[in-house]
């Protein structure tokens, strides 16, 4: 499956599968890659092979998916008039860390 830094994904969410991010059990930067599953009801119940290869031979997790990302990246643009790629990777960060919208102060 392709990779993609977080920065691509938050530059380019349009663009991006509809499913589920998995990234590394690290520390993440602007940099780090992950990869999108696939659709998992194009497999059988049972079956795995819808996960980025990594999540089963690196422990990568599951974060947020497309939409979530969408509307994260949506909040940020309502809150700041400018926001720069660092200011949507902390609030996706916040969101993954929450299960809220991170509220910046202006």
């Amino acid at each position: 499956m392709k990779t993609y830094s977080i920065r691509e994904v938050i530059l380019n969410i349009s663009e991006m599968p509809d499913s589920w991010f998995y990234l590394p059990d690290t520390p993440w930067t602007l940099d780090t890659k992950g990869a999108f599953s696939l659709d998992s009801r194009d497999f059988p119940p049972d079956s795995t092979d819808y996960l980025p290869p990594q999540v089963l031979s690196e422990g990568w997790k599951e974060t947020l998916e497309t939409p979530i990302i969408e509307d994260i990246i949506s909040n940020v643009n309502e809150q700041l008039s400018q926001p720069s790629v660092e200011n949507y990777f902390d609030a996706f960060k916040f969101y993954y860390e929450n299960d809220a919208f991170k509220i910046f102060k202006i």
